[in-house]
């Protein structure tokens, strides 16, 4: 029987941090749980030994916050005249599949990732993409994640380069970052000055043209190798969502050597 090692390849949702919009969260322990749920019920908090099960409420917490997976929808209504899916209407088959990653953290934050760039990456581990692999981009961006502006420091993916791998059959792709394009701030910046006209959020909405869909904030990927991996990320179910919550990892099998690098 084979052997594999899973690596997480997820990200934990923080209370703050450095995001544009942060998730808040208020905790609540085992005895103050019990507390309020002996006042509810009307009876003495002995009765329950003075606690109950530990919960957390979050006040705010939008579904793009820590790892999570961009559904079409996210980025356009409809797309070749057909409403584009939801996160729940994704099928499941699309969530895992063999992986690669490459490494484009050479690339400075703001700048784009164009189709050459990665057709150089794939010459350099020797891997032509076939359909249904799943693409994981690496900008190193993940390296700073909760931290002041972690937002606005990747590289971001151009619309030809997006298509350029929907032209492979791919169906998801991946980036340790907040976002598949440039930074939404540095966008906005381009847009308030006249740049970069019709170019807003331009690899998301080629990727929902294409029924893609996109995994942010990932991470670890230098602790597997280019290929000969694969990827799970089932999306949390909710309901006409463009968005949701995911748990990704990758699953390598233990014959193979690889350097392990810890999460958060």
């Amino acid at each position: 029987m084979k052997e594999y090692r899973i690596i997480d390849l997820s990200l934990p949702i923080i209370n703050g941090g450095g995001f544009a919009r942060p998730a808040k969260m208020r905790y609540l322990d085992h005895r103050n749980r019990g507390g309020a749920l002996a006042e509810r019920l009307g009876i003495d908090p002995s009765e329950i030994n003075y606690r109950a099960n530990a919960m957390e409420e979050f006040s705010f917490l939008h579904t793009h916050a820590g790892t999570h997976f961009d559904a079409p929808y996210h980025s356009l209504e409809t797309s070749q005249g057909k409403p584009t899916l939801t996160v729940d209407q994704i099928p499941l088959e699309w969530c895992f599949g063999p992986g690669i990653w490459l490494d484009l953290s050479h690339k400075k934050p703001g700048t784009d990732i164009t189709a050459e760039d990665i057709e150089r990456e794939l010459k350099k581990i020797a891997y032509t993409i076939s359909p249904e692999d799943i693409v994981l981009i690496k900008t190193g961006a993940a390296d700073y994640y909760g931290r002041e502006s972690c937002d606005n420091i990747n590289a971001g993916m151009t619309r030809e380069a997006t298509l350029w791998l929907a032209d492979k059959g791919v169906r998801l792709v991946g980036i340790d970052a907040c976002c598949w394009d440039r930074p939404p701030k540095l966008q906005m910046d381009s847009l308030t000055k006249h740049q970069r006209r019709g170019r807003y959020m331009e690899g998301h909405r080629a990727a929902a043209e294409r029924g893609m869909c996109i995994l942010e904030w990932i991470t670890n990927l230098d602790a597997l190798p280019h290929y000969g991996f694969t990827v799970y990320a089932f999306p949390v179910k909710i309901e006409r969502a463009g968005g949701s919550w995911v748990r990704a990892v990758a699953m390598v099998e233990e014959k193979q050597q690889f350097s392990v690098k810890s999460g958060l």
